[in-house]
């Protein structure tokens, strides 16, 4: 067991003498007889104080990048929610809906169209039929069109 003074201590870590006997007060060191530290126990208190405090920064650094990383996914979520009500943003299934009702129209626009027709073509040559199937797929698409 080997003793220091409180000076040679603070020299040998680069203290002031001040902050060693304040690590005193603290009861992190501990005096020995007549004010001397046992510089084996010293440097092993001091050490665990150092690694107490490196792994104090280190839990405050992941709650600050786990706080960041709320705030942004919170910033995210607020973004979504402006452009709803905006109503820049559509919801994923209204979209599926009116693109399915359209798709519906289409088709069935289209799977009608000979039975329109059938009859004024019949007996017609190509060149009216041509003019008369165009008009009415042209007919078609301007009615779904406006019809939005």
């Amino acid at each position: 067991m080997a003793l220091i003074t409180k000076t040679q201590f603070a020299k040998k870590h680069g203290f002031s003498k001040q902050y060693v006997s304040e690590l005193l007060r603290e009861g992190v060191l501990q005096e020995e007889s007549n004010g001397m530290l046992d510089e084996g126990n010293a440097d092993y208190a001091l050490s665990l104080k150092q690694q107490s405090r490196g792994n104090k920064s280190k839990l405050q650094e992941l709650f600050l990048k786990a706080k960041l990383q709320n705030e942004l996914e919170r910033g995210k979520l607020l973004k979504l929610e402006t452009a709803e009500k905006e109503q820049s943003l559509i919801p994923a299934e209204q979209v599926k809906d009116t693109l399915f009702r359209k798709s519906r129209a289409i088709r069935e626009a289209f799977t009608n169209l000979p039975d329109r027709v059938a009859s004024v073509l019949e007996m017609q040559d190509a060149r009216t039929i041509h003019i008369t199937l165009s008009k009415e797929i042209r007919s078609i698409l301007e009615e779904l069109t406006s019809g939005s």
